[in-house]
């Protein structure tokens, strides 16, 4: 069992920052600059490839829930359905406008941050995201990011800290609730894990690096036969990358023990 455990340790240590939607980058809309000067201000959003209400009423406001006053203001029937290249018009009140221009300015170091990050340079892309937070304090996004690099450097317990705060402000949140059981697994916190871990599931049932933490933290735990169910569950999601063969040699494992 501490065998698997050091494998399991090194190998979804280099694999979580790889899987895809854990890093997120956020780019400054030339419509800041465009706004009109009576209140409530408005500037155009061009809808782009991909980009849900949610995601913008984050980018602008660092609110996916303004995505309902969003949808309102722009008679959209169905929120989930955006057309890319349709244009939103966004309002703003004075409290929103400060947001969203500190915001703004603060797009800029949390972009090379991102960038860093993707080349590995921790120390630097630190410092960028923490000076993004310094513009703006409640860009979620900056500090998720600054968690990774932090997970990364090793600084398990500052790790944690940030996003137990990022999880319990968005508890639903998939990538929060994935990386912050993964770094209570690294402490072998399992039953902490595990309990994000379902949290995880129940909002998102076929979060295969969900189903794969649940997995890896309930084989630590020792709980054979839910360990055995959940590797299974896994490769009914995944069966070809290289998790999943992780998951293959875990499962026989414990099939043979």
């Amino acid at each position: 069992m501490i065998r698997s455990l050091l494998v399991l340790l090194a190998v979804v240590a280099a694999l979580v920052l790889a899987a895809g939607g854990c890093s997120k980058r956020v780019y400054k809309d030339r419509g800041w600059l465009e706004a009109e000067q009576t209140w409530p201000k408005r500037i155009q959003h061009e809808v782009a490839e991909g980009e849900s209400l949610a995601l913008i009423a984050d980018n602008y406001y660092g609110d996916p829930a303004r995505q309902e006053k969003i949808a309102t203001e722009n008679r959209i029937g169905d929120p989930k359905r955006l057309e890319p290249g349709s244009t939103l018009v966004l309002q703003f009140d004075r409290r929103e406008w400060e947001v969203g221009q500190r915001r703004a300015a603060a797009m800029g170091p949390y972009n090379r941050g991102v960038d860093l990050l993707t080349q590995e340079n921790l120390e630097d892309a630190e410092q960028e995201f923490r000076l993004a937070l310094e513009m703006a304090p409640r860009f979620v996004n900056a500090r998720y990011n600054l968690a990774l690099v932090l997970l990364k450097r090793g600084r398990h317990e500052e790790a944690e800290k940030m996003l137990a705060a990022l999880v319990s402000d968005r508890p639903r949140e998939p990538d929060f609730l994935f990386a912050y059981g993964h770094v209570l697994f690294l402490e072998t916190r399992f039953a902490a894990s595990i309990e994000v871990f379902q949290r995880l599931l129940a909002a998102a049932p076929a979060h295969r690096r969900g189903v794969f933490g649940l997995a890896r933290s309930l084989q630590e735990s020792g709980r054979r036969p839910e360990a055995i169910a959940a590797w299974q569950r896994y490769l009914e999601l995944d069966g070809s990358s290289s998790w999943a063969e992780i998951a293959r040699r875990n499962l026989a494992q414990l099939k043979s023990e």
